[in-house]
């Protein structure tokens, strides 16, 4: 997905200006607003990597607010004379780094970011806005999150819809309705006289709007307060229409002007140097320092500049029968709008062969050489090769044509050459081998570069050994995604409205608990609040502190657990505040024709796994009853049909088996032994029988923990326990099962020689945590070291299960859904139930040859949540 960075200039600049102490130049001109905000931007830079970035600045003053109240920022200071420059000397420097920025006269930085935000998210783009204006988080949709700045310019915390939801339990939108009540000191907003921010949250969570405030007045409680919200209603409502940011503003601008371009050094220093920057000019030249460093082993390619051929409706059709005929390698470039799952189409196709290039544009073609190269497209004979061959089948799909014939996708393979790469659109994928590039001038220019770069990718995949990987298991996988995210799954939303009110109800008993407990009333969701009532009121130890306060995360409540009873409620009351945020008022928003249709992402994780967003149906908080409930609302999308799910067994400590060979871990599932109860009576020396439920949760934790580089702090704090008792169960563990212990500490030898380590399938995950200088990294390094070969293994797996499992239902009344961690969630008719049901367990289990069985638990049911164990071994007569 395309990122799109937007930063507010003026809330930057005058926070720079603030923060640091004045800097000047030899001949007096002042620079600590361009020391701050370029540091920033440079950061930003680096660690974001945008395809898109522009700069907001308020041009004059904001004229159109001022005509709908004049008072509107009339309380502000004359900008001081040390800052007034520097806007001018600023935006001279972002020029000459070729950095787009906006400003138009009567309007606000405001909206102009909000223009953009509103144009990037209709293309489908990832958006970020670095803003110290709190008013910025009305913007925050599923792909916008806000960035506010906390410490003059230096740090940001960001604001998603689940933090902006723990924060202040508002949506969005509701942020104006919060202005409108409270008012804005800054911006001399009035407001409500009376109400500030605890008073005005209090009445949107019972009426959500300030029209729905204004239309209870009457039930509000206080007389002073019903008598204001009656007296200056008209004033809330003016209140509101300030604080809301415009998306429609008169600049008529292109987000392709906003194209991120990397800065000349040629421009870049002299700017810098003119204002005595040394410090920005050292920080600049070490980052592309670096990056040419990186570089240096991957020769670069010279791209060539290919003809692009004119042909006519005849000579069209002329040359898409040659290709097809002659099976010739198409690169493909294609231009589209929307999404693959939204009604997306494209507008055009470039295409890049043997020297050539040729664009076939939709709109001007003729229907015959549209339908004849749609035609080409579904052809298994021709070979093409794609940046993204998910999104291209999506779009084709829309249109009921169905991709055939990739040979080769080169996103994926970029993924499985360097498993954290995180950007893989067309360009990123060429500027690996032509890092100067800046953009695409057309999509011929694009369909040539991908040609030209591929081979370099082909060669790389080949000598790595990952062409199996590649073209068995990833491209394949494509296609059964791009089925089960068409399919989507069926969902209940009169139940999940039902759940929700459920949810708003416990959470309201679990404040009055907590409450109680605290013996006092306090904001749940402030960390500040929440640190002072846990650390000082109630004198639990402090385990951290972060710069504003007590750390109050959640692996810190995790060690206070059994500190108090308290920390137990507020653990809850956060998972059901984020199952509130996230799951319910989520999923209603994502809800199409009475389906869910998440999108699985291939090339996120660094492990191999899947990932789910928008929604994550895989991270779904199942510790309190009432996230296992949510599971409820999830069905077939076919009338009658029932679910049917099958899970790996334990996969990962197989896999650990396998590669370990110990001998009692083999044994035990050898022998289909309860592996934890096995290892309880290892550890704790008793016979099987011995065992007691509490022996069976501690060897359950260490056989889960020890992958993943189980520490005795680690273990103590999961159980409960005294660090001296995990310490004794961790040194048992390992004088028993010696095998494992040998196997994690050779992997993680072979990991420090060969700095990756690699699957059973030969899944490369290069390791450079290994060589830091900081032993907290190395540490990480190592535990990389020893979860990623059977992590990644399971992934593996996985994977070829699904595609075996695709394959084999064809001709059933069946459908793959999902695929949540290590379990696949199919729907099917009832009378196909024992066909399928049969097919699923027998080609999981057999999906990848262990040296231990491989088992897969089966379960049935009319929704997600009420599933019952299913064993498809004789079928019924």
């Amino acid at each position: 997905m395309p990122k799109m960075v937007i930063l507010d200039g003026n809330s930057l600049a005058n926070r720079a200006f603030y923060a640091l102490p004045l800097l000047t130049t030899s001949d007096g001109r002042p620079t600590n607003v361009l020391q701050g905000f370029l540091t920033m931007l440079f950061r930003l830079e680096q660690e974001q990597h945008p395809d898109y970035w522009v700069v907001a600045f308020d041009k004059t003053k904001a004229t159109i607010r001022i005509e709908q109240y004049a008072g509107y920022k009339a309380q502000r200071k004359e900008t001081p004379e040390g800052l007034r420059p520097q806007f001018d000397f600023l935006k001279e420097i972002l020029a000459e780094l070729d950095v787009p920025m906006l400003e138009l006269a009567g309007y606000e930085a405001d909206d102009l970011i909000a223009a953009v935000t509103k144009q990037a998210e209709a293309q489908g783009m990832e958006v970020q806005v670095y803003t110290g204006d709190r008013d910025a988080l009305q913007l925050i949709s599923p792909k916008t999150h806000i960035y506010l700045t906390k410490k003059g310019i230096s740090e940001v915390e960001c604001y998603d819809e689940h933090a902006l939801w723990e924060r202040y339990q508002l949506r969005p939108l509701q942020i104006i309705d919060l202005k409108g009540l409270m008012g804005d000191t800054s911006d001399n907003i009035p407001g409500v006289p009376g109400i500030g921010e605890k008073t005005a949250l209090k009445l949107l969570w019972e009426y959500e709007t300030v029209e729905g405030v204004l239309a209870n007045a009457e039930k509000v409680s206080g007389k002073k307060l019903q008598s204001n919200l009656k007296e200056y209603a008209d004033q809330a409502r003016l209140s509101k229409t300030l604080a809301t940011m415009l998306t429609e503003v008169p600049l008529p601008f292109s987000l392709e002007n906003f194209i991120y371009r990397r800065p000349q050094a040629s421009k870049v220093l002299p700017a810098l140097n003119k204002y005595d920057l040394r410090n920005v000019a050292r920080i600049w030249q070490e980052r592309y320092a670096r990056d040419g460093e990186a570089k240096k082993d991957i020769p670069e390619v010279a791209l060539e500049q290919w003809p692009v051929r004119e042909l006519s409706e005849e000579g069209w059709l002329a040359q898409i029968e040659q290709w097809r005929t002659s099976k010739v390698p198409l690169t493909l470039a294609c231009r589209y709008e929307g999404t693959g799952l939204q009604g997306g189409h494209w507008l055009e196709w470039g295409i890049a062969v043997s020297g050539e290039t040729f664009k076939l544009p939709r709109e001007e073609g003729d229907p015959r050489v549209v339908e004849a190269w749609l035609g080409l497209l579904e052809s298994e004979e021709v070979p093409k090769i794609l940046a993204d061959t998910k999104m291209t089948a999506l779009l084709l799909g829309n249109e009921n044509k169905t991709l055939k014939g990739v040979a080769f996708d080169l996103s994926l393979a970029s993924y499985l050459i360097q498993s954290s790469r995180t950007k893989f659109a067309p360009l990123d994928l060429v500027k690996e081998y032509v890092p100067a590039l800046d953009a695409f001038d057309s999509v011929t220019d694009e369909a040539a570069a991908l040609a030209q770069v591929a081979p370099k990718y082909q060669a790389e995949i080949e000598a790595l050994g990952l062409g199996d990987l590649l073209h068995k298991i990833e491209e394949p996988l494509s296609f059964v995604l791009v089925q089960m995210e068409r399919q989507g799954i069926g969902i209940d939303i009169q139940q999940l409205q039902h759940f929700g009110e459920g949810i708003s109800t416990t959470l309201k008993q679990l404040e009055q608990e907590i409450y109680a407990l605290a013996e006092t009333s306090f904001n749940i969701n402030s960390p500040k609040q929440l640190g002072t009532i846990l650390f000082e009121k109630l004198g639990l130890a402090a385990a951290k502190k972060t710069k504003t306060g007590y750390s109050t995360d959640a692996e810190t409540l995790e060690e206070l657990r059994s500190a108090h009873p308290i920390i137990e409620k507020i653990l809850d009351y956060r998972q059901l505040n984020k199952l509130m945020s996230t799951y319910v008022n989520g999923l209603l928003a994502q809800e199409k024709d009475g389906r869910i249709h998440t999108t699985f992402q291939q090339t996120v994780t660094a492990t191999g796994r899947l990932s789910s967003t928008e929604p994550n149906l895989q991270n779904i908080p199942i510790r309190l009853e009432q996230g296992r409930q949510l599971r409820k609302v999830f069905h077939p999308t076919e009338p009658g049909y029932l679910l049917l799910s099958a899970d790996f067994s334990q996969i990962e400590l197989r896999i650990l088996a396998h590669y370990s060979q110990d001998p009692l871990l083999c044994e035990s599932f050898a022998l289909g032994q309860d592996v934890h109860t096995r290892t309880a009576a290892e550890v704790f020396g008793v016979s099987l029988e011995a065992v007691t439920s509490g022996m069976r949760r501690s060897a359950k934790a260490v056989n889960f923990g020890l992958v993943y580089g189980l520490t005795e702090f680690g273990l103590s704090r999961d159980l409960g326990i005294p660090r001296k008792e995990s310490k004794f169960y961790i040194e048992q563990y390992f004088k028993r099962y010696s095998g494992v212990k040998q196997y994690l500490e050779n992997v993680v030898a072979q990991a420090k020689q060969e700095g990756q380590v690699r699957t059973l399938l030969n899944r490369l995950r290069r390791i450079p945590e290994l060589y830091h200088a900081n032993r907290v990294q190395r540490q990480l390094g190592e535990r990389i070291a020893m979860n990623t070969p059977v992590q990644g293994t399971a992934a593996d797996i996985m994977k070829i299960a699904m595609i075996q499992v695709a394959e084999g239902i064809k001709s059933y009344q069946a459908a793959v859904l999902l695929q949540v961690h290590d379990e696949l969630l199919l729907q099917v008719a009832p009378e196909d139930l024992w066909q399928v049901a049969h097919i699923l367990k027998d080609t999981m289990e057999n999906a990848f040859p262990l040296s231990v069985p491989m088992t897969v638990d089966c379960k049935v049911g009319p929704n997600w949540y009420d599933l019952k164990s299913y064993l498809p071994k004789v079928k019924k007569e």
